[in-house]
């Protein structure tokens, strides 16, 4: 029995093609360039987010980060009734939970806005605990986790996202890391990563 750390965006909740939506929503309000399709999205996308900007091509002495990424969530918010739970996400948690596994959701969005999607799309039953961050500008999740990890042994716990953050959140802990490829980022991508990467959720081996 293992403690299983969720990533959220892009591994729980299925928000790519919301999210690149927004993406060419604020690349066309300050003309950055032109849109982005899902691949490009995939191999520019990043934390911190302030970074994945700049690979965009955004220059925050035109316009702040704090009003580009406001006007991105702006957009998100508009539009949340296109997001939905990513196909094999509640499977995946029902066979974690059964094998007696404790289901944890860290995530690098601001807490209250997890809780709230969580209550709308009915996941809280799945989470033994939830923990996100105090502020929408996504500057990562290392700092949170640690605290997380601060009375856990690291060989009990695997950490589960669809990122290359992901695995660096959880190579600073010392604990196991798997990486599904069907969010942010890209297959090829994620193999940098040198820990084991799935195109489905339901394939991750949470009950070893």
């Amino acid at each position: 029995m293992k403690t299983i750390v969720f990533d959220f965006n892009g591994t729980i909740l299925d928000d790519v093609d919301l999210s690149l939506k927004c993406l060419n929503g604020i690349v066309k309000k300050y003309g950055v360039r032109d849109a982005l399709n899902l691949d490009e999205y995939r191999e520019v996308f990043d934390f911190p987010v302030i970074d994945y900007y700049r690979n965009v091509g955004f220059d925050f002495s035109k316009a702040s980060f704090e009003e580009v990424g406001s006007q991105w969530m702006e957009y998100y918010n508009e539009a949340k009734n296109e997001y939905r739970v990513m196909e094999g996400a509640i499977e995946t948690l029902i066979k974690s939970k059964a094998y007696g596994n404790t289901n944890v959701l860290i995530s690098a969005s601001k807490h209250d806005n997890l809780l709230a999607q969580c209550e709308e799309l009915e996941l809280m039953p799945y989470f033994d605990e939830i923990i996100g961050i105090d502020n929408i500008y996504a500057p990562g999740k290392i700092d949170i986790v640690k605290v997380f990890m601060k009375d856990k042994d690291p060989n009990d716990v695997i950490f589960i996202g669809d990122t290359l953050h992901d695995a660096e959140v959880a190579k600073s802990v010392g604990a196991k890391c798997y990486l599904v490829a069907n969010g942010h980022q890209s297959y090829k991508r994620l193999l940098k990563a040198n820990v084991p990467v799935y195109k489905d959720i339901r394939e991750v081996p949470i009950c070893e």
